[in-house]
Parts: structure tokens; sequence; C-alpha cells
């Protein structure tokens, strides 16, 4: 081997050493606000049932609105709703081996990202909404401590949820 040689090899092995050392951005989020898939399964931490953290960046899911919890809760249904809302999204979290989020471009009133999200190809927030959860985010502010079946066709009254079997 010549030096020539010997050295460009040095120098290709130096650029894939810094290349792996280097820290590479989230491939969660495009900068363009494209939807990005995780690989390997993300970090998902859940602070409520519409407030995800994924790999470290608040997101906040644009398609659904969940009840307030303590000491925000208008009342106790509302905040055991809160709760199931909560434990159900982290139960999905959980399970999920692959994120899709897309952004939509727009951030909340606490400058978190707002997202479309998907665990594994199915909407979390429309599973909240389909049992009973979560509602849909129209703009509206649910009244979660009157009976839901009033704003949702199939509701149930939020406080049923902390009944076991319901």
């Amino acid at each position: 081997m010549t030096i020539p040689l010997k050295l460009s090899f040095a120098v290709i092995a130096a650029g894939a050493l810094l290349a792996a050392c280097s820290s590479p951005k989230s491939a969660l989020f495009a900068d363009g606000g494209l939807a990005r898939q995780s690989d390997p399964a993300p970090q998902v931490q859940v602070l409520t049932g519409e407030v995800l953290v994924i790999d470290g960046r608040h997101v906040r899911l644009a398609n659904i609105t969940t009840p307030q919890a303590s000491p925000s809760a208008h009342c106790v249904a509302e905040a055991l709703g809160a709760r199931q809302a909560r434990l159900r999204m982290a139960e999905l979290a959980q399970r999920a081996q692959r994120v899709i989020v897309t952004p939509t471009g727009r951030r909340d009133d606490y400058d978190r990202v707002e997202a479309n999200v998907l665990f594994d190809g199915a909407d979390p927030g429309q599973v909240l909404v389909d049992e009973g959860l979560a509602m849909p985010a129209d703009g509206s502010k649910p009244d979660w401590c009157g009976p839901v079946s009033d704003a949702s066709a199939g509701g149930r009254h939020i406080a049923l949820l902390s009944l076991p079997g319901a």
C-alpha cells in the first residue's frame, strides 16, 4: 500500500468517526413541517391525554381536547376524566413501536408544537374520542361536568368512566 492510499483510508475513517459522534437532529420533526417517522421507537412521555413529550419535544395533539386535571378541573368528574385520558394515552404510547409526527405549523398558547400523531399507523387521539375520553378539537370548550351525551353521539357522562366496567 502506498502512503497516499493509507492517507485516504485514514481520512475516510476519521470522517466516518466524526459523523458517528455528531448529535443528529430528531428524526421526528422536519424543519419544513413534513411528517417524520421515528426509527427506532422514540421516548414518549404522556403529560396529559393531549400533551406528549416525544424525544424531548413538547407536542399537543391537534385533533382532540381532553378534560383538565386538578386544580384546573371544574368538577371531580372532569379531574377523573383527565386522569383516565392520560392513563389511556400512556398505555397507547407504551405499546407504540413507530411514531409519526406531522406538525400542523401552529403552536398552542404554551408554545408547544401542534401536530397529528400516529402510533403504529393508528391515531391515538381518535382512540380516545372513540372511547369517550376526549372530544374532537373544533375550537369549542366542552362541558366536562355535564352529560357528554349532549355534545357527542353515543357519549356517556364522564363520571361513569370512574366506575369499573363502565
